[in-house]
């Protein structure tokens, strides 16, 4: 198969190399990613921007840009030989569950895939923790099961719209970071707590600067059945997301005429 890659974390970050290594003896490996990390970024894109596009080997580019930059770049910037089969985006470092897609970088890499027409998948490693509180990260546990499994999470994908020629789902997968896996499942999504702060500094220049450092701990509130469960027992969690906004069609038999114009 011919696999783009890419990711927020950045060009270079050890959860794509690591992808990258283990997928490139069986198949031909195409690396876009952002030159720095875009973490956050979500579903931006830069319109009417020239953005830097630099060649950093074969099959290799970093683009000055955001994740979702990156995959309109490659399906649509002709440097490739031809579309890819599959793109994934990943492997994140840290997860990306529940409300976390909302603001995630590496699922609106995949939702652009497959909303150009290329199936895709969004992979997450969750931290592990020594003793000592120190965080490390496994990623090659969850390259081998991709590379295990490519074909069977492409189906997840579903069948390719006649109208728009879109893919209308992406797997949004997260897995612990362990040798070995207690096993897999498909997740619903726990929704997140994330206590986020501003900080708001006037500097010596009566210049006013808002920053959002984030919250400490980011509790998960789901079902038993939901991806942050699931990882914290040890599984590799796979939710299936839609790739298109869906809206709330019980509303469209309302009655709208409480609203004036």
């Amino acid at each position: 198969m011919r696999i783009l890659l890419t990711n927020d974390d950045g060009y270079g970050s050890e959860g794509i190399e690591t992808l990258a290594s283990v997928l490139s003896d069986e198949h031909e490996v195409w690396v876009v990613a952002p030159a720095t990390n875009k973490s956050g970024a979500s579903s931006s894109i830069n319109i009417q921007k020239k953005l830097r596009l630099e060649r950093r080997g074969v099959n290799r580019y970093a683009l000055e840009g955001t994740p979702a930059d990156c995959v309109l770049s490659a399906l649509k910037g002709g440097y490739l030989p031809g579309l890819p089969d599959v793109v994934l985006s990943g492997i994140n470092r840290d997860e990306n569950m529940g409300t976390d897609i909302v603001y995630s970088g590496t699922c609106a890499a995949a939702r652009q895939a497959c909303l150009g027409g290329v199936p895709s998948v969004a992979l997450s490693t969750k931290h592990g923790e020594r003793e000592d509180g120190e965080f490390f990260f496994i990623y090659e546990s969850l390259a081998v099961f991709v590379k295990r499994n490519l074909s069977g999470l492409i189906s997840l994908c579903g069948a390719r719209e006649a109208e728009t020629g879109n893919f209308p789902y992406f797997p949004n997968i997260n897995a612990p970071s362990r040798s070995v896996f207690k096993g897999v499942s498909f997740a619903s999504l726990c929704k997140r707590l994330y206590h986020d702060r501003v900080n708001i500094e006037t500097e010596n220049d009566e210049t006013v600067y808002s920053t959002c450092v984030g919250g400490d701990a980011v509790p998960s509130h789901g079902s038993g059945a939901d991806d942050a469960t699931l990882v914290e027992k040890g599984y590799v969690a796979i939710s299936v997301l839609y790739a298109e906004p869906k809206a709330d069609l019980s509303f469209c038999n309302q009655d709208a005429s409480q609203f004036v114009f």
